[in-house]
């Protein structure tokens, strides 16, 4: 964790969401997350990945102590929720499970909210017991996608059991202002995520209505002002992780993958090192 020479106060820890990465063994994803620089990851515990759900079990805590030997934590894991997944993390030392809401179509909306606060309080004794939070994360499109709808979200569960996780990128191509979406998310925040997005018009319909989409961008280029994020976090003083999503695509929207993500990440770390030794002073 970084830590301020001058103030002594904690720093946010930076961590990586090492999602790219699916063909590395644990011992390599270790080692190339070690070389970056980082405080940590986010580790994606899917089929395919370092850790199988299958196998959370057995497999989570044994690839946080590969990380732990090179002085590096998981900070959080993104996967299915779940008792076991939950006890895995408690097992593990991971301190935040992060979830979604999808908004599933011809559902009203406030039916899917529903849903998700029954399956929260589902699972929010043993993640109380455990020591692990349920980070509820904005998403655009088809998912609760602002700060305000992850706080309705969660507002009246345990704020022991569910936290919230700001993707500050979702945020951007939603239209909410970095600081009034870290304000309203404020109370539950247990994580930041940042990355950055820039909509782009992809042609007409038959109609003759533009099409738009999007594009994942280095954290200088899109809709989302890092540099207000950041100065509006060390104002509050914020010491909880933030999570490079390491998500990007190239010129022809294909996503990157691999070591073609590595110049890119690098870049958005030292830019975000570089914001944070500006403001956390």
């Amino acid at each position: 964790m970084f830590v301020s020479e001058k103030q002594g106060f904690a720093r946010s820890p930076i961590t990586v969401f090492t999602k790219p990465w699916q063909s590395l063994s644990p011992a390599e994803l270790v080692d190339q997350v070690y070389e970056m620089g980082v405080d940590g990851v986010e580790l994606p515990v899917r089929e395919g990945f370092q850790v199988d759900p299958v196998k959370i079990s057995e497999d989570l805590p044994s690839v946080a102590k590969l990380f732990e030997k090179r002085g590096l934590k998981i900070y959080s894991v993104a996967t299915v929720l779940s008792s076991e997944a939950i006890r895995a993390c408690g097992d593990a030392g991971v301190p935040i499970l992060r979830t979604m809401l999808p908004l599933r179509p011809g559902m009203p909306y406030l039916e899917n909210v529903e849903q998700f606060r029954e399956t929260c309080r589902e699972f929010s004794s043993v993640a109380e017991s455990c020591g692990v939070s349920i980070g509820l994360q904005n998403h655009c499109d088809s998912f609760a996608c602002s700060a305000l709808s992850i706080i309705h979200a969660i507002e009246p569960l345990s704020d022991v059991a569910v936290s919230a996780v700001l993707d500050l990128g979702h945020t951007g191509l939603e239209g909410e202002r970095e600081d009034i979406a870290i304000d309203i998310a404020w109370s539950r925040l247990s994580m930041v995520n940042l990355k950055n997005a820039l909509r782009f018009s992809d042609g007409k319909d038959e109609r003759g209505e533009v099409i738009w989409n999007r594009t994942w961008v280095p954290g200088k280029e899109g809709y989302t002002s890092w540099r207000k994020a950041v100065c509006e976090l060390a104002r509050r003083k914020f010491a909880k992780p933030i999570c490079l999503t390491a998500e990007y695509k190239d010129n022809s929207q294909k996503v990157l993958k691999g070591d073609d993500v590595l110049p890119v990440i690098k870049e958005d770390i030292a830019y975000l090192k570089e914001l944070m030794a500006e403001y956390y002073k």
